[in-house]
């Protein structure tokens, strides 16, 4: 089976972007953890790998991964192409209002626009993540100690910044903690989030596999948390 459209998997400027956009889709799909695309010089797919928790089939996976990529982005994939490694036991008791494809479609959500760190003395950083929602910017800012650990919160707590700074005072957010893990032989970072509406107190969960850096990852995965939930709450 051929693609209907290839992936523009390094754009001029040394950019992953369509490969970023598909990788990112698929990670929003039901069950998924993480998911990494592999592509060659021209663009084709040659491998998707998706890592998923145990509450969809991995068959069911694979013809979700199809059809997300199909119907969003235009691109047909063979489903020999795609390999599916499932955790066990990992759903949990995560209150997290989990959002599959098809249940997105035309929803307001916060997208990520760049971030930033500046060292504001020898040993601490400052972190910037910008984020959209429609054509409105948000920006949030926090400080953290210049090593990995330091580093991975200021950009979760960034983020929750910006996300505060969009909502107001209808809800909040406590960052648990956000930390670095291998999954399969796969860098992932998970972040850990205290959702609070009212008297309602929810524990959010989000991951995303270290690409660009464990940073951008900690970002990803602090949205992928919190987008849901904020939608739940509306």
């Amino acid at each position: 089976m051929t693609e209907a459209r290839r992936l523009r998997a390094v754009t001029g400027d040394g950019n992953h972007e369509t490969l970023q956009q598909a990788e990112t889709l698929l990670s929003e799909l039901t069950g998924v953890v993480s998911a990494r695309i592999v592509a060659d010089p021209d663009g084709q797919i040659e491998e998707i790998h998706v890592l998923t928790d145990d509450r969809v089939a991995p068959k069911q996976t694979v013809r979700n991964v199809e059809s997300a990529l199909l119907a969003q982005l235009g691109i047909e994939v063979d489903h020999r192409k795609v390999s599916v490694a499932q955790t066990q036991g990992s759903s949990g008791p995560v209150a997290d209002k989990v959002i599959g494809i098809g249940q997105t479609a035309g929803v307001r959500r916060y997208l990520f626009d760049g971030y930033e760190f500046e060292r504001k003395m020898p040993q601490s950083i400052i972190c910037r993540v910008r984020l959209r929602l429609d054509e409105q910017e948000f920006v949030g800012e926090a400080e953290g100690t210049d090593i990995e650990r330091g580093r991975l919160n200021a950009a979760a707590q960034a983020v929750l910044s910006a996300l505060q700074a969009a909502e107001g005072d209808e809800i909040a957010f406590a960052l648990d903690g956000v930390r670095s893990i291998d999954l399969f032989d796969l860098p992932v970072v998970v972040a850990a989030i205290y959702g609070l509406s009212g008297r309602t107190r929810t524990y959010l969960a989000g991951a995303a596999p270290v690409q660009e850096s464990a940073e951008h990852a900690a970002i990803l995965a602090t949205l992928k948390a919190t987008n849901r939930w904020i939608l739940s709450t509306r």
